[in-house]
C-alpha cells in the first residue's frame, strides 16, 4: 500500500492530474448516459405529469461525492498552502509563491462570504414546493455565483495568457 501512494507521489503533475480526470469524465458519462436513457420516462407516482427516471438516486449521489471531494480537498490544498509556504522561502525563481498562495486562499475566502452576505434568500417554487429555509438559499446562491465568478476569472486569465504569447 505504501508503494503505491509512493508511486502517486512520484507522477508529475500532468500524469496525476490525467490518471484522475479521466476517470471522471468516464464516471460522469457513464452516470448520465444511464440517467437519460434508462428508465427516464417512467411515471412519477404522485403527479403523472413528471418524470421519475431510474437513476437519478445514482446522480444525485455522484454530484454529493463529488461535492464532497471538491470542499475536502479544497479544503486541505489551502491548508497545506498555507502551512508549508509559512515555513519555505518567498520566493521560487523569481516567482512570488507565498504571496500567490496566501491570496488565492483569502481571496478565495473572502469572494464566498462576499457572495454569501449578497446572495438571494427568497424563497423558490419548484414543482409547487417552496423552498424557504433562508441558510441554504444563501448558501446555494454563495456556490452558483462564486462558480460563475471564478469562471469568469478563469476566462480572463486565458485570454490574457494568450495575449501575452502573441508576438509582434
Amino acid at each position: 500500500m505504501k508503494s503505491d501512494i509512493r508511486k502517486w507521489k512520484s507522477l508529475p503533475t500532468e500524469k496525476l492530474s490525467s490518471r484522475v480526470f479521466y476517470p471522471l469524465v468516464v464516471l460522469c458519462v457513464l452516470v448520465f448516459a444511464l440517467f437519460w436513457f434508462v428508465g427516464y420516462d417512467r411515471m412519477f407516482a404522485d403527479n403523472p405529469n413528471f418524470n421519475d427516471p431510474l437513476f437519478t438516486d445514482a446522480l444525485l449521489v455522484l454530484a454529493y461525492l463529488l461535492t464532497l471531494a471538491s470542499v475536502g480537498l479544497g479544503a486541505w490544498s489551502a491548508y497545506r498552502t498555507i502551512s508549508l509556504r509559512g515555513k519555505s522561502e518567498s520566493l521560487n525563481n523569481n516567482i512570488p509563491v507565498k504571496k500567490i498562495g496566501y491570496s488565492v486562499v483569502l481571496g478565495s475566502l473572502a469572494l464566498m462570504i462576499l457572495t454569501f452576505v449578497f446572495g438571494s434568500a427568497h424563497a423558490m417554487s419548484v414543482n409547487r414546493v417552496v423552498f424557504s429555509d433562508w441558510f441554504w438559499l444563501k448558501l446555494s446562491d454563495m456556490f452558483i455565483n462564486t462558480s460563475l465568478i471564478l469562471l469568469l476569472v478563469a476566462i480572463g486569465a486565458v485570454v490574457f495568457g494568450a495575449t501575452r504569447y502573441i508576438r509582434r
